[in-house]
């Protein structure tokens, strides 16, 4: 089973993919879930609705932007 990861946007640090699990000959997507990293966080949050990553994206998108912490600086 091969995997497949295309990054959707990236703004601030903020990081949306989305992770395609394939299989067989074809390399048949099997699984797609979106996949939000950011730098203020220590782990990554993964989202089946793709409504709920937008949302969290954008969110988490206001909160980076506005966050003065040393991990922000030179993520730019």
């Amino acid at each position: 089973m091969g995997i497949r990861k295309t990054l959707i946007k990236s703004r601030a640090g903020v990081k949306l993919k989305r992770i395609e699990q394939l299989a067989g000959k074809r390399q048949k997507v099997v699984q797609s879930p979106r996949r939000l990293a950011t730098l203020r966080a220590d782990q990554q949050q993964s989202f089946a609705d793709e409504a709920a990553v937008e949302d969290a994206f954008d969110v988490e998108f206001i909160a980076s932007l506005s966050d003065p912490s040393p991990t922000r600086i030179g993520a730019g």
